[in-house]
């Protein structure tokens, strides 16, 4: 985990998915991929928490759970999971075929997906990634508004409805540290895209 301080405070999941969209920005064009990573929006800043691999059910559920431990040890007031993924649009008539897995799909589209909770809201908000001839990232597409709305899934429902007490807060740092997580400051900095 690394932590990036800033000066302002602001309020809501807007300026949180503007620093998750420089990130995956920045990561994109420096290694070429995003790994998958949360964000927390504290009183001290964005920390950020990346797990080592997500390779199969087992890491993804560990990830989701350390993610939960994460948010109540940072007392965090909202964080994105941002990973990249395959998606699929319904066709132009409005349908979606929803046996196909989208990594299976013909017609998929490569997004970096960011994935936002606050106490009480969820949001969405994808970004398409565009490639040139050659097959190297040239950018993102027009990811429009966030998509607020009810999600589901193992990486969902990650932020407690309320805030932690200072004896939860401290238990989760404790049950982090017993995982082997610990907090690094290493102050990523998005001006660097």
């Amino acid at each position: 985990m690394k932590r990036n301080r800033r000066q302002e405070n602001p309020q809501g999941l807007e300026p949180l998915a503007r620093q998750a969209q420089d990130y995956a920005l920045h990561m994109m064009r420096t290694t070429g991929s995003v790994p998958p990573t949360v964000i927390a929006d504290t009183d001290e800043g964005f920390v950020f928490c990346m797990p080592t691999a997500l390779t199969d059910d087992a890491a993804k559920d560990r990830f989701a759970e350390v993610t939960r431990l994460f948010a109540i040890g940072q007392s965090a007031r909202s964080i994105v999971m941002i990973a990249e993924a395959w998606a699929r649009h319904p066709d132009a008539r409005g349908h979606l075929d929803t046996e196909t897995p989208p990594s299976q799909a013909p017609d998929r589209k490569e997004v970096v997906v960011l994935m936002l909770e606050d106490h009480s809201r969820n949001a969405t908000r994808m970004l398409p990634i565009l490639r040139d001839d050659a097959d190297v990232f040239s950018g993102f597409g027009d990811p429009g508004p966030l998509q607020f709305g009810e999600s589901q899934g193992r990486f969902s429902g990650l932020m407690p409805r309320n805030k932690p007490s200072v004896r939860e807060a401290a238990q989760a740092r404790t049950t982090l540290i017993s995982l082997g997580m610990n907090i690094i400051n290493r102050g990523f900095d998005p001006t660097m895209n």
